[in-house]
């Protein structure tokens, strides 16, 4: 079974979230995170744990640091909420996952494992794997008539926790991107995840047009 190589993320030289090998091509090795994560920022780093990023494998730990490549911003999709950054291929490598890419394929009730570095922000490097299930299939209302679909997961998440790639346990696909939890409309948040709120519902991006935006990454890479 692929298991979906999982890195901390650093914007402006904090760490604030989770990124995942989404795919190659012959120049770039392509991560997925959380657009709200990058917001304005330019200076983007991924971290290189010793582990590797697998979650399958035993980690060093405590870490106060860890070696990092530097990536740069290949496309966004504000709707959806993602950022694919490219690093060069020669520096760094990694299989990329199976993706889930039609919504008929989730089911309500299915278990799902939401890996990633929810305490990263505050200086963790532990890669942590969390089971859930997912409570419901939404379709984002928005200004286009586009498909927007989402997974709505009983889940607790964290400031790190956006960028995460959510699993599916049966066979380690990919279904979603974490986005944030839901919480009142008056929430004070940071990025899409609420301060103050006790709200442990979680929705992710679901992964249908990832195919999509790597192509389009690719071909912006050779031009930045």
């Amino acid at each position: 079974m692929k298991v979906a190589i999982t890195l901390p993320i650093s914007i402006n030289k904090k760490v604030v979230g989770t990124c995942f090998v989404a795919g190659a091509n012959e120049k770039y090795t392509a991560l997925i995170t959380a657009l709200h994560l990058i917001d304005t920022g330019n200076d983007i780093f991924i971290g290189l744990p010793p582990h590797g990023g697998d979650i399958s494998k035993p980690q060093l730990y405590p870490l106060t640091n860890i070696p990092a490549i530097d990536a740069k911003l290949g496309i966004t999709e504000p709707l959806l909420d993602l950022a694919i950054v490219l690093v060069d291929r020669n520096k760094f490598f990694a299989p990329s996952p199976n993706y889930v890419k039609n919504i008929n394929e989730i089911k309500v009730g299915e278990e799902v494992v939401i890996v990633g570095y929810p305490f990263a922000p505050m200086g963790s490097f532990l890669e942590t794997a969390d089971i859930s299930r997912v409570s419901a299939i939404g379709n984002r209302l928005g200004p286009i008539a586009q498909n927007r679909f989402e997974l709505i997961i009983s889940h607790q998440t964290h400031f790190g926790s956006s960028g995460s790639p959510v699993v599916r346990r049966i066979d380690g696909s990919v279904c979603g991107i974490i986005r944030g939890c839901l919480a009142p409309p008056s929430a004070l948040s940071l990025g899409n995840i609420p301060l103050g709120t006790d709200s442990s519902v979680t929705y992710a991006t679901f992964t249908e047009h990832i195919p999509d935006l790597l192509n389009e990454a690719y071909s912006m890479g050779d031009l930045l």
